[in-house]
């Protein structure tokens, strides 16, 4: 028996390499995965270079579900050589205990060897180093993570239902309640509710927000070791600012869908996985809630507060045909549920105040409110160490780009105002080379500031590398060091470059900081035109 304890020990020890050798490759493939995201987060990017890029990434995240389908495969086989180890050794501990029975044995006899102890140590190690990088994957069913948390809220006192106020409305009225009980799916769910939420969330004064259907599009990110928690939750309201919009979707057996849908509905996801943070509620849509459809909902509120840009807080809104569920999520653990029927009294006001306004959202409104400007989907044009930067259109049809930073304790605020002075100051001298600030485009608010740009620029990769370089030259001769001449920080405009970002620009400079600047520029243009520019 002893031989059969070291035989599925080696085994233990061969699934770990295959297990570890899984690993490495998985950790490639995301390593790849960062590469190409970097890639689609710069500002200058060709729309056919976007392409080529999520092409990419599509096919390495394909990759990547198949290797961690893969090791979840080696997990299960480690599991039952484990299993059938300790079988084993129960057997040998029960024998020799009736070996022994009614005397002491002579020493201590250990079932594990040397190498099943070092085996043991290392799938430890293994098992924790996933866990450090992997906190958000759900150790559980959707099922059994929704009776947990649900078990655990009641015993809180923090699952809760709404008490009905009498003087105020419903979210539905009667008749509409009736049309929304024939329902036969969860698309038609979705689709009728989706005006009265549009409606709803257009009466929040102090943000711009709409319903945004994504049923049909992944966008949550996870780090887990499979695709069955990369999910497309069925509705995202927020500022149209933060979204990229997609074709509506069609289910050609689902006639009826059709009926039910408005031409006016809105499709899309989150622009970027780092603006999660700014969404106003996350829905999920069910013919029935149980705790299947609670487990998924927790899910999604675990992913959008994990990681770099995570929220501290998000809220999601749970729902079918008769009720639905306010599930408010702090730091990826659900603190709060509130229960309600839609044809409760006081529902229509206890869903609006539910829903997040975040500061930059607020501050959005602001700005377009100030400058009578636009700012509809696939307007994110990027962040920076501080700062967001928006398309927006004027009234009279101009593009501009909006800047938005806010407030807090690091000096944003004055290292706006700062930029736009001397972004000023250089397009004097050198209007040609530096984006313009619109007449009085600077605003502070309560809340942040706003910087108006005149125009937005094409990518960098449009223009030619010598020009580039030359531009750069020119701000030198007019005593202007940038402060951060790298090609994320040029654009193009009419087929030539204009420099944006002037926040560590200087006005006093030396043959020393030219020539480093210009070195630093070289070497850019050098690794991404593949161009050896002249001096």
């Amino acid at each position: 028996m002893g031989d059969d304890i070291v035989a599925v020990e080696a085994a233990i020890a061969k699934v770990e390499s295959e297990i570890a050798s899984v690993e490495s490759e998985i950790s490639s493939v995301q390593a790849a995965i960062d590469r190409v995201e970097k890639q689609l987060e710069r500002e200058d990017l060709a729309e056919n270079d976007v392409t080529y890029w999520r092409g990419k990434e599509n096919k390495l995240r394909d990759k990547e579900d198949k290797l961690r389908d893969e090791k979840n495969k080696l997990r299960d086989k480690e599991d039952k050589l484990r299993d059938e180890k300790n079988k084993l050794r129960d057997e040998k501990n029960k024998l020799r205990d009736e070996r022994f029975q009614g005397r002491p044995p002579l020493h201590p006899d250990s079932p594990k060897g040397k190498t099943g102890v070092d085996v043991e140590r290392k799938l430890d190690n293994i098992l924790e180093a996933l866990a450090q990088r992997d906190r958000a994957t759900p150790q559980y069913s959707p099922a059994q993570i929704g009776k947990q948390e649900k078990d655990r809220l009641e015993s809180e006192g923090t699952f809760t239902v709404f008490v009905e106020k009498e003087t105020e409305d419903a979210m539905l009225s009667a008749e509409e309640a009736a049309e929304l009980a024939k329902l036969e799916n969860e698309h038609q769910v979705v689709a009728y509710l989706t005006p009265h939420l549009e409606n709803l969330v257009h009466s929040i004064a102090t943000v711009n927000y709409s319903v945004f259907n994504s049923e049909q599009y992944k966008w949550i990110e996870t780090s887990n070791e499979t695709s069955q928690f990369n999910q497309k939750p069925d509705l995202i309201i927020c500022d149209p600012a933060f979204i990229d919009a997609k074709p509506p979707f069609k289910i050609s057996e689902d006639p009826a869908l059709q009926d039910i849908r408005r031409d006016t509905f809105r499709y899309g996801i989150l622009s970027r996985w780092k603006l999660r943070d700014f969404i106003g509620i996350t829905c999920e849509a069910k013919q029935s809630i149980d705790n299947q459809a609670f487990g998924e909902v927790i899910n999604y509120g675990t992913h959008i507060c994990f990681g770099d840009h995570g929220s501290v807080t998000t809220r999601l809104l749970l729902f079918d045909k008769e009720q639905f569920w306010l599930v408010h999520v702090v730091r990826g653990t659900v603190a709060m549920v509130t229960t309600c029927q839609w044809l409760d009294r006081g529902s229509k006001n206890l869903l609006r105040d539910f829903i997040r306004q975040p500061a930059l959202a607020k501050l959005l409104k602001l700005a377009c409110q100030q400058f009578q400007l636009i700012v509809g989907t696939d307007s994110f044009l990027g962040a920076g160490a501080f700062g967001y930067v928006f398309r927006a259109v004027r009234q009279d049809g101009r593009c501009v780009a909006l800047k938005l930073v806010l407030r807090n304790d690091d000096g944003s605020v004055p290292r706006l105002e700062q930029e736009t002075e001397k972004m000023r100051i250089a397009h004097e001298k050198c209007p040609s080379e530096v984006m313009g600030v619109e007449n009085e485009g600077f605003v502070a608010f309560d809340n942040g500031a706003v910087l108006l740009m005149s125009k937005v620029g094409e990518p960098y990769s449009n223009l030619d590398p010598q020009s580039i370089v030359d531009s750069l030259r020119t701000l030198h001769k007019n005593n202007i060091i940038h402060g951060d001449a790298r090609l994320d920080n040029v654009v193009c405009i009419d087929k030539k470059p204009c420099w944006i970002d002037f926040m560590d620009a200087s006005f006093i400079c030396g043959i020393v900081s030219k020539d480093a600047e210009l070195k630093k520029l070289v070497e850019d243009v050098r690794e991404r035109f593949q161009y050896n520019p002249s001096l």
